[in-house]
C-alpha cells in the first residue's frame, strides 16, 4: 500500500475587480515519490467534481508556468499573473509547477497578482 502526502492548494486573488474571485482551498494527495505539483494538479483537474481547472505552458526554463486557473487568465496588458507561494505569502516560488514536489503539510498558494505590485510590502495578506 502506497503512502500519500497530503498538501493544500489555495487559489486567491490579490486584485480588486468587478467580479470577486473567491478563495478556494483544495486538499491533494501526492501518490508517487517525486511526483510534481504539475502532476497533482492534472489529477485534480481530471476530477470534474473538484471544479478545478488550469492551463500552463512550458515557455520558461523554470518549468510549466500557470497562465489560467478556474477560468481566470493572466492579463499581460495589465500585468496580472499567477504567482506561486509556498506555505505563506512571504515565500514566493522561483520555479514552475513541474519542478515543485509537495511534501506533507505544505501549502501552495496561487495568487492572482499585479506583477508591478508583487513585492512583500505591497501584497495584501
Amino acid at each position: 500500500m502506497a503512502l500519500f502526502n497530503t498538501f493544500t492548494l489555495e487559489v486567491i486573488s490579490q486584485v480588486d475587480s468587478a467580479v470577486p474571485v473567491p478563495t478556494i482551498d483544495y486538499t491533494l494527495s501526492v501518490g508517487a515519490r517525486g511526483e510534481s505539483l504539475y502532476d497533482a494538479m492534472n489529477r485534480l483537474q481530471a476530477q470534474p467534481i473538484s471544479g478545478f481547472t488550469f492551463e500552463s505552458n512550458m515557455s520558461s526554463p523554470f518549468g510549466h508556468y500557470v497562465t489560467k486557473i478556474n477560468g481566470l487568465e493572466q492579463d499581460t496588458t495589465n500585468n496580472l499573473y499567477w504567482f506561486i507561494y509556498i506555505n505563506d505569502l512571504d515565500h514566493m516560488s522561483h520555479f514552475g509547477i513541474n519542478f515543485l514536489h509537495p511534501a506533507k503539510g505544505e501549502k501552495y498558494i496561487f495568487a492572482y497578482t499585479n506583477s508591478a505590485q508583487n513585492h512583500p510590502d505591497k501584497i495584501k495578506k
